[in-house]
């Protein structure tokens, strides 16, 4: 049964079949309940009948459902034509100009005949069937890669097409093969524009097929290299739209107002379409990575496809739009007629008047009609905010219907700033309360200030207007406003209730008067107050430090050691409270700590906040809230002699920065701690060997953790070098409180945050590991060498400590510490000029024997060599002990026969043995315990 299938042709009348041989295998065979073989043909031809009644319902109700959508739409059409708010209202009934719907095909000789006859022309006239066309158009919410005029679619049968008329849509295919006289048509078309004009647009470019597309676009560019393409597209989906940007190369796109019915989508428009930044935004790095970025705007107050804005909404709606079109940071655009002030759509169909000629003649144009003057002068701003840098914006809403945009100079700190009272609908007699506004900095001049209002009574001069018959004109009646370069003690719209004067400080305050109402806009210059430009210029000069050798910001840096740098760039929680001074890691409220005391945690946000841009970030919001964390830098720096110069720079710097306008703080903060962060990396590489700072960026970045990595900790300290070491010998000092002579040994975290202070923070094995790689292939050969001295000086059982503690409490749990200290003893000698003098340095032996008591430093001195030689005869000896202290207030999960130890070197091998199941002694840490060992 269901391989019965209706064949329906092309849908012709009486034109459908079925395969009736097929029909009769199925359906006709004897049924054993029937007697005569013509019961079977009529069961037969029963079943066969439902079959069919079965499909063709299928099909009635697909047709009927595009029927009725069909209708729906047909309806749908003629409300917004003739009843809809935002439609054209026509008045009357009539064909062509204003028909029930629109003509969706496009006839010979534009001759409506009967539907009947059309359909008999078309199947008996093959001359008047080629002349009859199908009109383009637009689909909503439909697939623009998707061809709606091709086989299988049925967008025309349900009028789901928003035809235009003045306009054939033609079917190119999927490649040039399919129809070539049209490609061919259409590429000399291609060449005279390409020939002729620096660039053109694509009208509803998502309604010609991709491909097609893409190859005219070549084709004009290959003739004209920078041709510039401008694009109408409406897909609905950015994605989509960067889709067609790409595959053909379009330059910008067409954005309108006309969809905008509210304020603050007005706004949010502006912003869209902006290429700018907004207020405050960070300064672009050098180098950065490659972001995606939005398509560029060509932005319209009116096109020329698009219902009237007049009509739709009022007269004074109109200069108030193209003031806020005039302050978007992008290409701008308008339609003959807007200036003029017509107020209908202009039918480039079915129009058949002229424009006024320009001149001063009666029924000409010129800069006195309409609102041109004022285009004129916004067109003007518009190019000067280009020019003049004015790359920063920020939109605001007043109150409903006004809207403050400002557009500021990030190098001149200058704003214009434009307040404009919309009318987005016809109530010139709503009046929103609008309070004062106060502005800082001072106010220079009123750039301009216009209005526009209807001098009919109760607004009516659209529903008065009379259309010329010769020509295409505009409203009259009208009262425009128009004054430009004024002080403010001259506007008619304003107050001044403050000082403006260079020397009042305070803010500048501003009421509005009644006359400023719907239809009016006010633009203001503001500069800088004196003191916050000085203040600006004083830090421009600092910034200017960061490239002068000679400065005094280089020549402080130049004193700093790797030690030191440690302090201004790194320094973990547990390492700075270790110093007792007070201090930790910064807070940032709604962020959390910070991962380091010192500038390599602010710079870490800094760069991402920068590269997105992110001026919400609770890193912001704080320095934009007060100077917490620049008192922090600078504060945490002056208790230390070695950066109290550095600290004392960055409390002048910022203290010049907490006087600029709380927006501008974040921007000038990252200009100094980005810059005097790179140039301290510069001078930390300057302090390393050639192989580090000759390196690539890679090594060179790698060797910052030599600087994160080793300090000098006051809660963990190397046991005291000999007082009979040869020259050099590390610094001393007096301890604060215990008055105890203090060795300033720089020691290596084993790892952060865990291992950064206290007992834990020295360990033999992981700082033997890495000795060569933190400390000898960087330069840091005295470091090194008080490390080796230190642990050697710890020797027990031939043994270096695995967790090193003082001296006084360590354990000697690890077999192969003493072999990684021997290694990197090697590398000494072979890396450090003269480097074998070492092995001559004397090394102060906390036990001299197994059992002996801790000595004092110099007590029990031994040259190194000594101490290397006892090292390997212990081993050929077979060591053999029991950890001091064993137990489980030494190691809860050790048991009882893990802390017994027998380590030796094979004869025949040289390999080192040792340790037992319950133990583990070797860089394959374990606690002493596996439920897999049983122990």
């Amino acid at each position: 049964d269901n391989l019965i299938e209706i064949n329906h042709g092309q849908y012709q009348r009486m034109k459908s079949f079925i395969d009736l041989d097929l029909a009769e295998k199925i359906y006709f065979y004897k049924r054993e309940y029937l007697s005569t073989k013509q019961e079977w043909i009529n069961e037969a031809c029963n079943q066969l009948r439902n079959r069919l009644n079965y499909l063709n319902n299928i099909l009635y109700e697909k047709l009927n459902g595009r029927l009725t959508r069909a209708i729906d739409n047909c309806i749908a059409s003629c409300r917004y034509h003739f009843f809809a708010y935002d439609g054209p209202k026509y008045k009357i009934l009539s064909l062509p100009s204003t028909p029930f719907v629109g003509n969706y095909f496009h006839y010979p000789n534009q001759e409506f005949k009967h539907p009947d006859e059309i359909n008999q022309l078309i199947e008996n006239d093959l001359h008047y069937q080629s002349y009859v066309m199908a009109h383009n158009g637009w689909v909503m919410n439909d697939d623009p890669l998707r061809c709606f005029a091709d086989e299988g679619q049925f967008v025309y049968l349900c009028r789901d097409l928003i035809q235009w008329s003045d306009l054939i849509k033609l079917r190119c295919g999927s490649k040039r093969e399919d129809c070539p006289s049209l490609y061919t048509y259409m590429k000399e078309y291609t060449r005279l524009i390409a020939t002729t004009f620096h660039g053109c647009r694509l009208d509803n470019c998502h309604s010609t097929p991709l491909w097609f597309a893409e190859e005219m676009m070549d084709y004009a560019r290959e003739i004209n290299p920078n041709f510039y393409i401008n694009a109408e597209l409406f897909t609905g989906s950015q994605s989509i739209d960067i889709h067609f940007i790409n595959q053909i190369g379009i330059n910008s796109l067409v954005k309108e107002t006309w969809r905008v019915n509210h304020c603050y989508e007005f706004g949010e428009i502006i912003s869209l379409t902006s290429e700018s930044d907004p207020i405050g935004s960070f300064n672009k790095s050098r180098i950065s990575k490659l972001l995606p970025t939005k398509p560029y705007s060509w932005f319209y107050d009116q096109t020329h496809d698009n219902p009237c804005q007049i009509e739709k909404r009022s007269v004074e709606d109109s200069i108030t739009r193209s003031a806020c079109v005039a302050m978007a940071n992008c290409s701008t655009g308008s339609n003959r007629g807007y200036d003029e002030l017509i107020p209908h759509y202009i039918d480039v169909v079915n129009e058949n008047r002229l424009y006024s000629k320009w001149g001063n003649q009666n029924k000409e144009v010129n800069e006195k009609t309409a609102i041109i003057s004022i285009k004129k002068s916004l067109n003007t701003l518009h190019i000067d905010l280009f020019q003049q840098g004015f790359t920063q914006l920020l939109i605001d809403e007043l109150c409903e219907g006004v809207l403050l945009i400002t557009r500021y100079n990030p190098e001149t700190h200058k704003s214009i700033l434009l307040i404009c009272y919309t009318s987005f609908i016809n109530e010139n007699n709503r009046k929103n309360r609008l309070n004062t506004l106060s502005i800082e900095g001072i106010i220079d001049e009123i750039f301009i200030e216009s209005s526009i209002n209807d001098l009919k009574e109760n607004n009516n001069s659209i529903k008065h207007f009379k259309k010329s018959e010769d020509f295409i004109n505009g409203i009259e009646n009208l009262n425009v406003y128009l004054n430009e370069s004024i002080n403010v003690e001259e506007s008619r719209f304003i107050n001044l209730t403050s000082e403006n004067s260079p020397d009042y400080i305070g803010y500048r305050t501003i009421e509005f008067k009644e006359e400023f109402k719907s239809g009016s806009f006010i633009i203001l210059k503001i500069s800088p107050l004196p003191q916050i430009h000085e203040k600006i210029n004083n830090i421009k000069q600092i910034i200017k430090q960061f490239s002068n050798s000679t400065s005094q910001f280089n020549k402080i840096i130049k004193d700093l050691t790797l030690i030191d740098l440690e302090r201004v760039l790194y320094r973990t929680s547990a390492e700075e409270q270790s110093d007792g001074k007070g201090f930790d890691v910064y807070i940032i409220p709604d962020y959390g700590k910070l991962n380091y005391c010192g500038l390599q945690a602010i710079i870490t946000i800094l760069d991402q906040i920068r590269l997105f841009n992110q001026l919400k970030h609770p890193l912001v919001l704080n320095l934009k809230q007060g100077n917490w964390l620049m008192n922090y830098i600078s504060n945490r720096l002056e208790i230390y002699s070695n950066t109290k110069q550095l600290g004392e720079w960055y409390e002048n710097v910022f203290s010049s920065i907490s006087l600029l306008s709380r927006l501008m703080v974040p921007v000038y903060f990252d200009l100094i701690i980005r810059n005097s962060y790179e140039l301290l990396l510069e001078h930390s590489y300057s302090l390393m060997t050639p192989f580090i700072s000759q390196s690539s960026k890679f090594v060179r970045q790698l060797s910052q953790s030599s600087i994160q990595l080793i300090s000098i900790i006051k809660n963990a300290r190397l046991p005291l070098l000999s007082p009979n070491l040869r020259e050099p010998r590390p610094s001393e000092e007096k301890d604060e409180q215990t008055l105890e002579r203090i060795q300033l040994c720089s020691s290596l975290a084993a790892g952060f945050p865990h291992f950064a202070s206290g007992i834990w923070r020295n360990w033999g094995r992981d700082t033997f590991i890495s000795l060569r790689g933190l400390l000898l292939l960087t330069g840091r050969y005295e470091e090194a060498r008080y490390l080796i001295l230190s642990y050697g000086g710890c020797l027990r059982h031939g043994l270096i400590p695995n967790l090193l503690a003082d001296g006084k409490v360590a354990r000697y749990n690890a077999r192969d510490s003493v072999w990684w200290w021997l290694y990197s003893i090697s590398n000494y000698t072979n890396s450090v000029p003269d480097g074998y003098e070492i092995l001559s340095d004397k090394v102060s032996r906390l036990y001299p024997t197994h059992d002996s008591p801790a000595q004092v430093a110099g007590a029990h001195d031994q040259l190194l060599y000594d101490v290397i030689h006892e090292v390997l005869l212990r081993h050929l000896q077979l060591l053999s002990f029991r950890e001091r202290g064993a137990g489980h207030s030494l190691d809860s999960n050790m048991n009882d026969e893990g802390f017994n130890n027998q380590i030796g070197v094979d004869s025949k091998t040289g390999f080192v043995f040792g340790g037992n199941r319950w133990n583990c002694g070797t860089w394959m840490d374990k606690m002493g315990s596996s439920e897999k060992a049983s122990n």
